[in-house]
């Protein structure tokens, strides 16, 4: 029975007494009747309650989503809206290339909302809030199908108010969408094995089952083939199915003989699915960058050394009550899962699976976490909680076994009755939920975007305050924006982040080169942890342009024009794009050179600037190559400065000139030449 039900019912009966003595009429009583009959339906009440679990587990994913936690865009967010605009330009594919590489369907999914809802991080992170919760209903189905409604609705309510999936709920990151595609090919999966086939024992379903014997079976090889499109820790599924269906077979030979046929479909379907991305990645070995970077505890096992391994087997091991994820931009650095009293049970529902593994629910369940733990088990910075995402399905179902044992236990071999047991039990329960929730929430909104260094800089903390200035700021109309990928991510990120939309915007590395829109009333604007370089601050200074502090940026209003005096005039102009002015050596360091410049024409590509030393021979003795700006975000009449580095190493010429680094082809002078050489 229901813990509000039994706590109704026992304050129905309570207050019945009281007013009977009191005299109160029969009409109170008679609501106090209809009220309890009301709570006692119980599927009405499993409805109201996943109502209300699925409306907390939307609040808590959904406030605060549009940059305040995160407190900004992270790269990899960043390179999601990238693929996505490929995909709304029609470049389709099953399997992307780009960001170390990416399944495709997590992408064609987030691409639907961007169309509807634009181009913001709501937009962009709002699919992994509707998968999140879709994740909690599937967990509730799930469990509900294997143990009944009251275990499934604990499993469910630790999935709707514990951190770990509330995070990657917030996040525009494909992972989310892996346990819920999985967590539907289970269900289908015990729904075609058969209530009372192979020692599962629950109540009837609300759901009418499905007409066709084998129908589930090929529903739950389409979502698990269809997992496999969504995210790299996936491809544990086929060992779990593989391992799963071996045991089947031992241990439950009868249901199996009798089901044969729709596990075969099951396998049939799965492959179909997950088809063409094996065969892309099959003929394309290469794609998978980031596996090789993260995989050396795989490689030493195969070496022979299993010591990595064991290290992270037991880092895994203690996640769930001692240290957590060891990364910031994966979790609060360290934080378990579960708190102590939550932990202690999921301990206790792996031993209480493990002593009735030949019930093929908890084999279920130990098979399915061990194989999730897998892709953090073989990589580096275990436990890693994105590549183990795939344990969300079944995590709060151990605990709820547990819990649900204690309460018949105590029932049924101990000295209280049902309903003081079923009252303790259920506040028990609720205020254990609460203290999650609390410490989630503030987590959620305080201790993790408020991470300085680490979660400031990987979620771009000062770009998104930059970003709120020049909305702030409608008179500002031209502004050059410092960041550390001026070339790629910054761009995108201001998109993402702005609001309007009549800005010019010009992106740079303040580290080596200085970019200055010639506009009066334009401003720089740089994250104060990302420094100017020393001599370019020292610019800046000598033509009055202050900095001013703000939160997490520092911006530099230009108020006046500068006076450009290289000590070495020029005046030379490349492909019409770019005007040379001069250079000038940095004292006391020769080696150190500045090259000053104007843009005439905006560039349509990237451009660079070589620098070559030569000597008496014409040959090259030391060289720099850079110009750290992104050329198409450029206006004419802008000027920069660009730091060279060079060896102290004399010689006769220095020689100049501007590229494309793509196609390698320069830039000529007026001339036909493809360069300038200087004293």
């Amino acid at each position: 029975m229901p813990w509000f039900q039994i706590l109704l019912r026992s304050f129905a009966q309570e207050t019945r007494a009281k007013t009977q003595r009191r005299g109160v009429t029969k009409a109170k009583l008679v609501l106090i009747r209809v009220i309890r009959g009301c709570f006692q339906r119980t599927q009405q009440h499993t409805l109201w309650w996943m109502v209300g679990l699925l409306l907390l587990a939307a609040a808590l994913r959904l406030i605060g989503l549009n940059n305040v936690s995160p407190p900004g865009l992270e790269h990899d967010e960043v390179a999601h809206w990238l693929i996505n605009q490929d995909i709304l330009a029609g470049n389709h594919a099953i399997y992307f290339t780009d960001a170390y590489g990416h399944e495709a369907g997590y992408h064609y999914f987030q691409t639907i909302f961007q169309i509807f809802l634009g181009d913001n991080a709501f937009a962009l992170r709002f699919p992994s809030v509707v998968l999140g919760l879709l994740g909690v209903a599937v967990s509730f189905a799930l469990v509900k199908q294997l143990f009944g409604r009251e275990v499934g609705l604990i499993a469910a309510a630790y999935l709707a108010v514990l951190f770990f999936p509330i995070f990657y709920s917030r996040l525009a990151l494909r992972a989310i969408a892996l346990p819920v595609l999985s967590g539907l090919s289970a269900y289908f999966w015990w729904r075609g094995w058969g209530r009372g086939q192979g020692a599962i024992s629950c109540e009837q379903s609300p759901v009418s089952s499905l007409q066709s014997p084998t129908l589930p079976f090929i529903l739950s090889g389409l979502f698990a083939g269809l997992s496999l499109h969504t995210y790299l820790a996936a491809r544990t599924v086929p060992i779990f199915y593989a391992l799963f269906i071996g045991y089947l077979a031992l241990c439950h030979w009868p249901v199996f003989r009798q089901k044969w046929r729709g596990v075969l479909l099951f396998v049939v379907t799965a492959l179909a699915a997950a088809a063409p991305l094996f065969l892309y990645l099959l003929n394309n070995p290469g794609a998978e960058v980031r596996v090789g970077e993260v995989d050396a505890p795989l490689r030493a096992l195969l070496a022979g050394d299993a010591g990595p391994v064991l290290r992270n087997g037991w880092a895994i091991l203690r996640m769930f009550i001692g240290p957590g994820d060891p990364l910031w931009r994966q979790n609060v650095a360290f934080r378990p899962i579960f708190e102590p009293l939550s932990a202690m049970l999921f301990y206790g529902g792996v031993g209480l699976a493990l002593w009735r593994w030949r019930d093929s629910r908890y084999a279920f369940l130990l098979l399915w976490l061990s194989t999730a733990t897998i892709p953090s088990l073989v990589t580096i910075d275990a436990p890693s909680f994105i590549r183990i995402i795939n344990i969300l399905p079944v995590l709060g179902v151990l605990p709820a076994l547990v819990m649900h044992s204690l309460l018949r236990l105590s029932t049924e071999k101990g000295k209280l009755s049902t309903d003081r047991a079923g009252i303790a039990y259920r506040v028990g329960l609720t205020l254990l939920l609460a203290i999650n929730m609390a410490w989630t929430t503030w987590d959620t909104f305080v201790t993790w975007p408020q991470n300085e260094p680490e979660v400031a800089f990987v979620w771009q903390k000062a770009l998104t305050h930059g970003a709120k200035f020049l909305d702030q700021h409608p008179s500002i109309t031209d502004a050059a924006v410092a960041g550390w990928t001026p070339e790629s991510m910054d761009a995108p990120t201001m998109v993402l982040t702005l609001q309007r939309t009549d800005l010019r915007l010009r992106y740079f590395n303040p580290t080596r080169t200085l970019v200055m829109p010639s506009v009066v009333g334009g401003v720089l604007l740089r994250p104060t942890i990302l420094p100017f370089h020393p001599w370019l601050e020292e610019q800046l200074q000598m033509w009055e342009i202050t900095p001013v502090a703000a939160a997490h940026f520092t911006y530099y209003p230009i108020n006046q024009l500068p006076t450009l005096a290289p000590t070495h005039p020029h005046g030379t102009l490349f492909g019409q794009e770019f005007r040379f002015l001069g250079y000038s050596f940095l004292t006391p360091h020769a080696s150190r050179l500045i090259t000053y410049w104007q843009i005439t024409q905006t560039p349509s590509s990237d451009r660079r600037i070589f620098v070559h030393l030569l000597d008496e021979t014409g040959e090259i003795m030391a060289q720099d190559d850079g110009l750290d700006a992104a050329a198409p975000s450029l206006y004419p009449g802008d000027i920069i400065l660009q730091l060279h580095e060079l060896p102290l190493s004399p010689a006769p010429t220095l020689r100049l000139g501007v590229y494309d680094p793509i196609t390698e082809q320069r830039l000529t002078t007026e001339t036909g030449e493809s360069f300038v050489d200087l004293p």
